[in-house]
């Protein structure tokens, strides 16, 4: 879904009118933040473990450095993850005066834009859910 939304915007010409422009455009910004983050976070923590266990995700992040704990790895994840969620507050904030600037074909795209949006927060409020649960692990019983 990600994929179509940046191939969408990517296929647009310019915008004409410049708070609608401004505002799109700084909503394009702000959601490839959101994607690459998002693209990045998913890989440290779930690439090459096949059948993903909490417990194996944990021994992962254990071996990333020799100068943290899989616990410490987690909350920096975590500290990653409200950057993200930061990020896509700006890029929908955006998206949203955008829709409310532009006119015609370009208020549709930021409205659509809006509505497309909801596939990232999904995506970022699992992965904070399965980090809420690694957390979990790390304080123990």
């Amino acid at each position: 879904m990600r994929l179509v939304l940046a191939l969408l915007l990517a296929a647009f010409p310019a915008f004409a009118a410049d708070p609608c422009e401004d505002h799109f455009r700084a909503g394009l910004s702000a959601y490839r933040l959101v994607d690459t983050r998002l693209d990045d976070i998913e890989v440290s923590l779930y690439a090459g473990l096949g059948w993903v266990t909490r417990r194996g995700v944990l021994a992962r992040l254990e071996e990333r450095s020799a100068h943290t704990t899989a616990c410490q790895e987690v909350a920096l994840v975590q500290e990653r993850l409200a950057r993200v969620g930061r990020d896509l507050g700006e890029a929908q904030r955006r998206f949203q005066l955008a829709a409310a600037l532009c006119y015609g074909v370009n208020r549709t795209r930021a409205e659509g834009n809006v509505d497309r949006l909801t596939d990232s927060a999904a995506m970022l409020d699992d992965l904070e859910n399965y980090l809420r649960s690694l957390a979990r692990i790390c304080r123990g019983p």
